[in-house]
């Protein structure tokens, strides 16, 4: 009897502790024209309003800091201490002042790759695109003398800095990983959440209970659905990537990188797309910038100097290059030594169709939430073929969502009968516009295998929380080329269209 009690006593404790263990969920949030950018924000939290919450902490804390760290807000404190006179002393936060210190470390790590001032170089070249001709290398020369001089100074004793100079200054190398950290830490601390992952831009930064896969990009295809050079697993970490693959001057017909190198003042010549993983985002932002600038060598020396760092450097022309720590189990093929990835595309895996589309702005041209979006492929039976892109949110709040894209959403089930396939994936490239979006198609199906001849539809499909709903179609003949801009809508502004036959 007495055993009978005792254990009825503990299958009640048991059934009132699962009782109370309540399983976390992941929650998804995406935005737009978040720091010029696009934002991603996956929680792990045990419900939507605790998800919410971080989600209002997060962007709450971004403007914050970006009325701190913006050079182009003028009201900016970081824009009024740059236009402060050489010589004056002025009172600053104690996170701007930590982020400059910042700059200096990197700086002199860098031995200079790494600059504040390269905005004097920006300035000049985006001039010298209006004028049709390059700048000279005297005005270069002269540049870098001046971006190589210090540009601020610190005062400890009275917790001021002075303006040292009156060169243009720029914090988009590193002030991003600083806000990634920041927002990181701020949410954990303030929500209910096990987990949080925050992409800005491509640059990325996970705490606490959460893993994701990053997929890197490869730099030869500007396609969000473009092949991946290699996946990672991030957790407690931050990964950036910084590349060439999507932004160039182009000046009397010849096409230059926007990266500069503030070393010479000329853009980069070796167009290397560098991805780093690091600790803090604060760290993977700037050797992501480093590595962009110093030759791939010097970049491997460095990174393999910092504890915790690795990195991967590849080039248009399929060179990789690995750092000692670069993670293994998924990297078998890569070595700390350069190789080359199969890099001679056959006419065979060549695109046979881009698809560009872009998603309408909001009215006041603050952030906005992006729509729900799917791209898809569909045969003469209606069967979903191939699916190019999705954005949605995966399970926040609910598979309600999954089904206000309505006609994805229904040959999704039909799909799933055959193939149970995951088609979320966040991916790590350098940084791009918001609301602009290419992805390619090369006349495969789902599993890989080419469609037979035949008729097909190219569906666009999006959807607003609280807002339109919108369908586009385009009907094809496969290996019959064309070129359609699509009739724009409510949310989707433009969508062009290029097909051509194999």
């Amino acid at each position: 009897m007495v055993i009978r009690s005792f254990l009825h006593r503990l299958a009640v404790l048991l059934a009132l502790f699962v009782s109370t263990q309540v399983i976390a969920k992941e929650f998804a949030f995406f935005h737009e024209n978040v720091l010029g950018t696009s934002l991603e924000l996956r929680v792990n939290a045990t419900d939507e309003s605790a998800a919410v919450h971080a989600e209002s902490l997060a962007l709450a804390e971004i403007d914050r800091l970006n009325s701190i760290y913006s050079h182009y807000n003028k009201s900016s404190e970081f824009s009024k201490f740059v236009s402060a006179p050489s010589g004056k002393r002025v009172s600053i936060s104690n996170e701007l002042r930590s982020t400059l210190q910042l700059c200096d470390f990197w700086k002199g790590k860098s031995d200079n790759a790494f600059n504040a001032s390269t905005e004097l170089i920006t300035l000049l070249w985006q001039k010298a695109a209006l004028e049709g001709s390059v700048p000279s290398s005297s005005l270069l020369s002269k540049s870098v003398q001046q971006m190589e001089k210090a540009h601020w100074e610190f005062d400890s004793q009275s917790g001021t800095v002075m303006r040292t100079s009156t060169v243009p200054l720029s914090l988009n190398a590193i002030a991003k990983g600083v806000i990634l950290d920041r927002v990181a830490d701020l949410v954990r601390e303030k929500a209910e959440v096990q987990g949080l992952l925050v992409n800005i831009g491509g640059d990325i930064r996970v705490v606490g209970a959460m893993n994701s896969t990053i997929s890197i990009a490869d730099p030869r295809s500007d396609a969000i659905n473009g092949p991946s050079l290699s996946t990672l697993r991030i957790a407690d970490g931050a990964v950036a990537t910084s590349g060439v693959s999507e932004r160039f001057i182009e000046i009397a017909g010849r096409r230059y990188h926007h990266i500069f190198n503030p070393q010479t003042g000329v853009p980069v010549s070796h167009a290397v797309s560098a991805t780093v993983i690091a600790n803090e985002a604060s760290t993977a932002d700037a050797l992501a910038t480093i590595c962009s600038v110093l030759s791939v060598p010097e970049s491997v020396a460095l990174v393999n100097s910092i504890p915790g760092c690795a990195c991967l450097l590849a080039s248009p022309d399929g060179l990789v290059t690995v750092s000692e720590n670069w993670p293994r189990q998924q990297e078998a093929a890569y070595r700390s030594k350069a190789t080359t990835l199969v890099s001679d595309q056959t006419e065979s895996t060549l695109p046979e169709m881009s698809i560009e589309f872009e998603i309408a702005k909001s009215d006041d041209s603050r952030r906005y939430r992006r729509p729900y979006v799917a791209l898809w492929i569909e045969d003469e039976d209606q069967f979903p073929v191939k699916t190019l892109s999705l954005f949605l949110m995966k399970d926040n709040p609910g598979p309600r969502w999954h089904r206000d894209l309505r006609r994805w959403y229904s040959d999704d089930q039909v799909r799933k009968l055959v193939d149970d396939k995951d088609l979320i994936e966040t991916v790590s490239k350098p940084t791009r516009n918001p609301g602009n979006y290419k992805v390619t198609w090369d006349g495969n199906d789902d599993a890989g295998n080419p469609l037979k001849p035949g008729k097909y539809t190219l569906l666009v499909e999006a959807a607003r929380e609280h807002g339109s709903y919108q369908l586009m179609k385009h009907e094809f003949e496969l290996g019959t080329p064309f070129e359609k801009s699509m009739e724009p809508n409510e949310e989707i502004s433009a969508v062009k269209i290029r097909y051509v036959a194999k």
